[in-house]
């Protein structure tokens, strides 16, 4: 049996995606294939307990009949950290062994999905190399690719890991330039003779970088104004502060926009609905839309969002959100998986993972 944990140098680098694309390829080879995610960071606790939505979509996508107690058995989040420091253990290590054992019966691959960032959980001994160790893993690396610092990420990485096996590195992101033959010609070797062979180079697709308006309504913990069965796919966010004309040059040039404006700028708020690519609208501050804004929205199917912050902290938080990858069914979840399974080298991963 193999035994796969994918690790990132930094958040958001596409560690659940990568994990379901190549749990998707396996199982079309015919292989028994597991997944595993041992620490939940982000949880829901919609149905009263706390779960993991990310590992859920996941255990559904693949089909997978395994409990999802035993997919995400640990749900970490501060106050379990917390403790975790002061108290020790808590029985965390005993509990992921005791379902990775279980996921692990009759299966010829486990896949197993490492903390939101190399080096995250140091402090109580539940950091990715931790699991690494407590599993007898080898180590699959995932990384953002952003010039020389990627690499510099990487061969800290290699200094992390003693003893499991590093499989090689998976390069995110990376922009169809100079920088990419760069990357090609010199790079891929200097890494490989480094002990990080590239198996994959997902090239920078900007079709990746989006957010469905549910998601933001739950990532902001914001409130929906408008009829809960509107739900749009955004690809760029627009901070309007400036007059209605000027607002309505910088809406038509944008594609798929979401527009984000104080709740009193009714007048930026009408402009906003006068473009055809206007995706969703978030509100600002103490005051609401007009009942007037909110009946066109429903009228036009654009959900308006009633933010819990401030309009900057709304805009960073949501141009956070298209760094992601979500894990929702859908087209944009179909096109980003194939995307990922034509750009990584599915068969040398294989060769390269130890049978145990």
């Amino acid at each position: 049996m193999k035994r796969i944990l994918i690790v990132s140098t930094e958040q958001h680098a596409g560690k659940s995606l990568l994990s379901l694309a190549l749990g998707k390829s396996l199982q079309e080879k015919g292989l028994r294939t597991a997944y595993m995610k041992p620490i939940s960071f982000e949880v829901s606790y919609d149905t009263g307990e706390p779960v993991d939505r990310d590992a859920d979509a996941i255990r559904s996508l693949l089909s997978l009949n395994d409990s999802l107690r035993d997919i995400a058995p640990v749900p970490l989040e501060g106050t379990f950290l917390r403790e975790t420091i002061e108290s020790g253990d808590r029985g965390f290590r005993k509990r992921i062994l005791e379902s990775f054992a279980r996921l692990a019966q009759q299966r010829d691959v486990v896949l197993v999905e490492g903390r939101s960032y190399l080096g995250l959980g140091t402090s109580a001994g539940l950091s990715d190399p931790d699991l690494a160790e407590l599993l007898d893993t080898d180590v699959l690396l995932i990384t953002h690719y952003d010039g020389e610092e990627a690499i510099d990420r990487i061969m800290c990485a290699l200094k992390m890991f003693d003893g499991p096996n590093i499989m090689g590195v998976i390069l995110k992101d990376v922009p169809m330039d100079r920088s990419f033959n760069m990357l090609s010609e010199v790079l891929v070797s200097f890494l490989a003779s480094r002990g990080a062979e590239v198996l994959g180079i997902i090239p920078y697709d900007h079709q990746l970088q989006t957010v469905n308006s549910e998601e933001i309504v739950k990532r902001l913990g914001g409130r929906l104004l408008t009829n809960p069965s509107i739900a749009h796919e955004v690809r760029h966010f627009v901070i309007s502060a400036m007059g209605p004309e000027e607002s309505m040059r910088l809406f038509r040039r944008t594609p798929d926009l979401c527009v984000i404006t104080g709740g009193d700028r009714t007048e930026i708020q009408y402009a906003a609905f006068d473009v055809p690519s206007l995706r969703c609208l978030i509100v600002t501050g103490i005051h609401r839309p007009t009942r007037e804004i909110i009946d066109l929205a429903n009228e036009r199917g654009v959900p308006i969002i009633l933010a819990g912050q401030n309009t900057m902290v709304t805009a960073t938080l949501c141009e956070e959100m298209l760094h992601r990858s979500w894990i929702r069914p859908g087209p944009t979840l179909d096109y980003a998986m194939d995307y990922v399974r034509y750009n990584i080298d599915i068969d040398r991963i294989m060769e390269k993972a130890r049978d145990r």
